[in-house]
């Protein structure tokens, strides 16, 4: 498991928003880029106050803590595909914001500057709520195209949904990882969602490290399909952490199903 004290932190690229040259230039060496406070923090902070009421009413956060500081109740912890997640799960899906925000200006243009053309936004938006003290359901080292195809030109960005220090998790990228292409996965034995993924003896090792950063509201990702990322593991004890993931690609190139149908079609 990797720790806070093995990553190193991600490489910022705000610097060069507005020179598209030098993004596809370090997207290129580095497989991912990292922006502070790119996306609309606003629209973020109302997304995860929407997704917290939902979780509050399903009995998992603190009802005397404040609503936004997202403190556990103590209540599971549950993983994705167990029954009382996807019913929360299912309502956060069909939020109008949850399926609005990944179409944003601040996102669509970033990733049209990157493309260079018209972009089609993946109709698939995927949520993450990560429980504390659940450890063995921590999203293991993975590759998106794994589970998209399509073309490997397709672009996750991942947004943290509120204040991310490094021991409540957020994501993990393996910088350089994308440049051995595409890896055979594996089942992981137990994982109950995001089941396949790559164990230690088949990443690469030569000109890649794992990096992380401590994450504030509006800061996001954006990685390569073939990039290798994964989550870092939740080990506050007392908190929920909430994300969301989405994926763009240039409009006519080939796509997966997941480019064209929502999340589980829940």
């Amino acid at each position: 498991m990797t720790t806070t004290s093995s990553v190193t932190p991600l490489a910022e690229s705000n610097d060069a928003l507005a020179d598209p040259a030098t993004l596809r230039t370090r997207l290129s060496r580095d497989g991912y880029l990292f922006f502070r406070g790119l996306a609309p923090r606003a629209r973020v902070l109302d997304l995860r106050r929407q997704i917290l009421e939902f979780c509050k009413e399903a009995g998992w956060l603190d009802a005397k803590a404040d609503l936004m500081d997202a403190r556990w109740s103590g209540v599971g912890p549950y993983a994705e595909n167990e029954a009382p997640y996807m019913q929360v799960y299912r309502r956060i899906v069909h939020l109008p914001l949850f399926n609005d925000l990944p179409r944003d200006p601040a996102y669509m243009g970033l990733m049209e500057r990157i493309l260079g053309g018209t972009v089609l936004n993946h109709r698939m938006h995927i949520g993450r709520v990560s429980f504390p003290n659940n450890p063995l359901q921590t999203t293991p080292p993975h590759q998106d195209f794994h589970y998209i195809a399509g073309t490997p030109e397709t672009y996750t960005i991942w947004t943290p949904l509120g204040e991310t220090p490094l021991d409540l998790g957020g994501l993990a990228v393996l910088r350089g990882s994308h440049r051995g292409g595409y890896l055979e996965h594996v089942e992981f034995p137990g994982q109950k969602y995001a089941a396949f993924g790559l164990g230690d003896d088949r990443l690469p090792h030569d000109d890649v490290e794992w990096r992380a950063s401590a994450y504030h509201p509006g800061d996001c990702i954006v990685f390569h399909s073939h990039t290798v990322h994964k989550a870092m593991p939740n080990v506050t004890g007392t908190h929920l952490r909430l994300s969301m993931d989405n994926r763009y690609q240039r409009q006519g190139e080939a796509t997966g199903p997941a480019a064209h149908r929502t999340h589980h079609d829940l």
